[in-house]
């Protein structure tokens, strides 16, 4: 079994990988981590976070793998979209749990776009680790 590990190009990253590789390899799992990105953003930015995590994790113990992954889910809102691709890929790749960040909004933003770590753990079948902005 391999914990997904949804990260952005955010202030939450580091400590997102930082928790998803003590979790790995307290739970002697694989990650797979992946980063969602719409069609039109496939550019330069994504490959320089997908460059930038290699770099931040290839230190560690844990076996991991890094995706830059496409979001293909169109109609809903931003992170209802999200969090069905996160969804999706945990049941595709076999996931026994889930790590992501989660940066506050506010409440327009909320309204318009949704939260994506709400909507994956209200749907999720597997343990969910939230990791806050500014946890330590």
């Amino acid at each position: 079994m391999t914990i997904l590990v949804a990260i952005a190009d955010d202030a939450a990253r580091d400590r997102v990988l930082e928790v998803a590789t003590e979790l790995g390899a307290g739970l002697n799992r694989e990650l797979y981590i992946v980063h969602l990105v719409e069609q039109t953003d496939a550019n330069p930015d994504a490959r320089r976070v997908r460059e930038e995590t290699r770099d931040r994790i290839g230190d560690e113990t844990v076996v991991s793998t890094i995706s830059v992954e496409y979001i293909t889910h169109q109609g809903n809102r931003n992170a209802t979209r999200t969090a069905k691709e996160l969804l999706d890929i945990a049941a595709d790749v076999d996931i026994s749990h889930i790590v992501m960040g989660h940066l506050p909004k506010g409440v327009v933003e909320n309204i318009t776009q949704g939260n994506t770590a709400f909507a994956v753990v209200d749907e999720a079948t597997v343990p969910v680790t939230i990791v806050p902005v500014g946890a330590e």
